[in-house]
């Protein structure tokens, strides 16, 4: 096989996941996992049942191949935003405004990881593997960033990783809250009254 040929063949293959992943996302947010069968998936592609199995081995395949998009997606923007050179405490409310706006922006994501099931701040043992990984790295991320704010006095002293999962139990409340009326309310209204949660429960400065 010619290089150009396998370029070729790669460029494909990446187009029919991408195809299969945004088809798969829509399907398993309107009708869950249990009832979304492989064929309809396929048929929402536009792809035979034989070209989707040429990229992936099946539904579980999939499940795992929507969450690792996009949460991929997610941590570049929410990573870069928790480590730019603002101060720690602005990097972690910074964070928590690009998280929301993200979510808001990708509403078939939000229904598969709020009706997934599960608390936010507790490790999803029983999940896929990279939802786990997923879970870790999120929660590392967070208590990183709250560590040093608490070093800088911004933050009340006490275990980053529990004021992680504080942090996360809060998005999970409110973001729920906010879905299930509708999303109404604009992500920059959401995110403000999160931040103001926030403040509350872990900032030494309410402002």
């Amino acid at each position: 096989m010619t290089e150009a040929v396998a370029k070729a063949r790669n460029a494909k293959a990446s187009m029919y996941r991408t195809l299969v992943v945004a088809a798969a996302e829509r399907l398993f947010a309107t009708r869950g996992y249990e009832r979304t069968k492989i064929q309809d998936i396929a048929s929402a592609s536009g792809l035979s049942l034989g070209t989707l199995y040429s990229v992936f081995d099946g539904k579980a395949d999939i499940y795992a191949a929507v969450h690792a998009e996009r949460l991929g997606e997610l941590f570049m923007l929410t990573g870069r935003a928790m480590k730019s050179e603002m101060p720690a405490a602005d990097r972690l409310l910074e964070g928590n405004r690009v998280f929301i706006r993200w979510l808001a922006e990708h509403p078939d994501y939000l229904r598969i990881h709020l009706e997934g099931g599960g608390a936010w701040s507790s490790n999803p043992q029983r999940a896929e593997a990279g939802l786990v990984q997923a879970w870790h790295r999120g929660i590392d991320l967070m208590a990183h960033v709250i560590e040093r704010a608490m070093r800088d006095g911004e933050l009340w002293e006490g275990d980053p990783v529990v004021a992680a999962r504080l942090m996360a139990a809060i998005q999970q409340v409110f973001i729920s809250a906010w879905f299930e009326s509708g999303m109404k309310e604009g992500a920059p209204a959401l995110a403000s009254r999160i931040e103001e949660q926030l403040r509350r429960s872990l900032f030494r400065s309410k402002k």
